[in-house]
């Protein structure tokens, strides 16, 4: 018979047994593998890793002024967007989300994504669709076409399969549209096939053109070279308002390729925070090897950047989707999106200006504001000043000219479903229909370059558009969200070190 004492050792090594498979589970995840499972309609969290913690791998959802946590119900999302805060024990190199959900949304709020934060300093997620209105609604009495994650959606029935059309897309057979805009797109990428655009037309100027106004923080920019070298320059100075410091890149792109870039240290002398401003710095990209073609040009940097006195052997230079000028003069700009979202960060970017032929103004801070042209084509807007963030999902330009944009119209919040439209091509997965009118959807993701802090991810569920004031474009229930990690085993990662 075991005595006392005996009895009591056992007990404290199976404790600590207990603790260390516990750790073991918790921080290392041997199996390579690592499970979230939230059931909202239960109105608990679940925790799964064998049951180890009865606290949540999920957070709650924040701001919680945008979501109601029903009684014995599913979560309410009332405006957009929703954060939750993901743990996991390590790093994975994929991740795998289920989500059970109920749409009640409008055109006004047509796409409903999901995804992690992939660049904390730019403050970019990388999302994936989980549901659009337009695809799995607008367009049910035209034919449709599955090939693997490709969905091809004809007015007309012409093409049998995705392959036959991607075929006649490539080659750009001339009967394939009779309009310009016939094909509308949702999350492509879409480097292998022609553009909108007929290069050859584009007219080109010799000499340098300037961009003249300076520009805040990361931006994007598509330019066309009609002949071989790249001459780039410009300056930059560094506000000195945040506490970080402010290191930043320009990167030129063909396509997803990488063919040039220029890192620029932050080895100023001013102190972070201090707001001072540092000297201007000139930098210069030029490279011989850079064929004819288009390209895009990115400034990756926070906001506490301002880059001026950009010039490039191109006519054509468009800053894409976003753009946030800095001067305090009068500023002049086109865009080829008949709308406009607008912020402001500082009460004295507050302004009335013009947009189309509208006089529009803004009264408040961090507030966004949504305004819609009456005119179709080519939009010209006039500030006062400087200051203000303005978003579409088109590209803005210093003068009509220079305007360029290789991109097909997207079936998002502000489609326009034209007759010119003939096709529309997705990379998108129907939801799957289940009880009650439920829908589920499993959304795939690589997320070994995905920004982790604290073992925890960042997660999204955007539905831009959706809004607490007045209910505007409807509400999305939630009924349950699964995510699964997957990476190199315990057992892997022993060998790749032995090897």
């Amino acid at each position: 018979m075991l005595s006392f004492h005996l009895k009591i050792r056992i007990f404290w090594l199976i404790l600590l047994f207990l603790i260390i498979i516990f750790f073991v589970f918790r921080f290392i995840s041997p199996s390579g593998s690592w499970r979230c499972h939230q059931n909202f309609k239960e109105n608990g969290f679940l925790f799964s890793s064998l049951s180890l913690s009865a606290s949540s791998c999920i957070s709650p959802a924040s701001p919680s002024e945008r979501v109601v946590y029903a009684a014995n119900g599913p979560l309410l999302v009332l405006a957009d967007p929703v954060y939750f805060s993901i743990f996991s024990p390590r790093p994975f190199s994929r991740a795998e989300v289920e989500i059970t959900y109920r749409p009640h949304l409008s055109s006004s709020t047509p796409v409903f994504e999901a995804g992690f934060l992939a660049d904390a300093k730019l403050w970019r997620y990388q999302l994936k669709p989980v549901y659009n209105l337009w695809l799995e609604q607008g367009f049910s009495s035209w034919s449709s076409v599955q090939e693997g994650s490709l969905r091809l959606l004809q007015r007309n029935k012409r093409f049998t399969s995705v392959s036959e059309f991607l075929d006649a897309w490539r080659q750009q057979a001339s009967d394939l549209c009779v309009h310009k805009n016939c094909l509308a797109v949702y999350n492509l990428t879409l480097n292998d096939f022609p553009p909108p655009l007929d290069f050859s037309a584009l007219k080109q100027d010799s000499g340098l053109f300037k961009f003249p106004y300076a520009l805040r923080g990361a931006h994007q920019f598509y330019f066309y070279l009609p002949q071989t070298g790249l001459d780039l320059s410009g300056s930059f100075f560094d506000l000195n308002d945040n506490k970080d410091k402010d290191e930043a890149q320009f990167l030129i792109f063909s396509g997803q390729r990488q063919v040039a870039s220029v890192s620029l240290i932050d080895q100023r002398p001013q102190v972070e925070e201090s707001s001072d401003r540092s000297p201007v710095q000139n930098f210069s990209i030029a490279r011989s090897d850079l064929g004819p073609g288009l390209y895009r040009l990115e400034f990756k940097a926070n906001n506490d950047l301002v880059f001026n006195s950009l010039r490039i052997n191109s006519s054509y230079l468009s800053v894409i989707n976003k753009i946030w000028p800095f001067d305090q003069e009068k500023i002049f700009l086109f865009t080829d999106a008949p709308y406009l979202q607008v912020k402001s960060l500082d009460p004295g970017a507050l302004q009335e200006f013009s947009f189309g032929q509208e006089r529009v103004s803004l009264s408040e801070i961090y507030h966004q504001y949504e305004f819609k042209s009456r005119q179709g084509g080519l939009q010209s807007i006039s500030l006062e000043r400087g200051g203000l963030i303005l978003e579409n999902n088109g590209v803005f330009a210093a003068t009509a000219d220079s305007l360029l944009n290789p991109d097909y119209q997207r079936l998002d919040r502000f489609s326009n479903l034209s007759e010119d439209i003939d096709f529309v091509l997705a990379d998108y997965q129907p939801a799957r229909a289940e009880e009650d009118a439920w829908l589920h959807s499993r959304l795939d993701f690589e997320s070994s370059t995905f920004y982790r802090e604290n073992q925890r991810y960042s997660f999204i569920l955007s539905i831009p558009g959706l809004k607490l004031e007045g209910g505007a474009g409807g509400l999305l229930e939630i009924k349950e969200i699964r995510v699964r990690f997957y990476g190199k085993s315990l057992r892997e990662k022993i060998s790749d070190w032995l090897h």
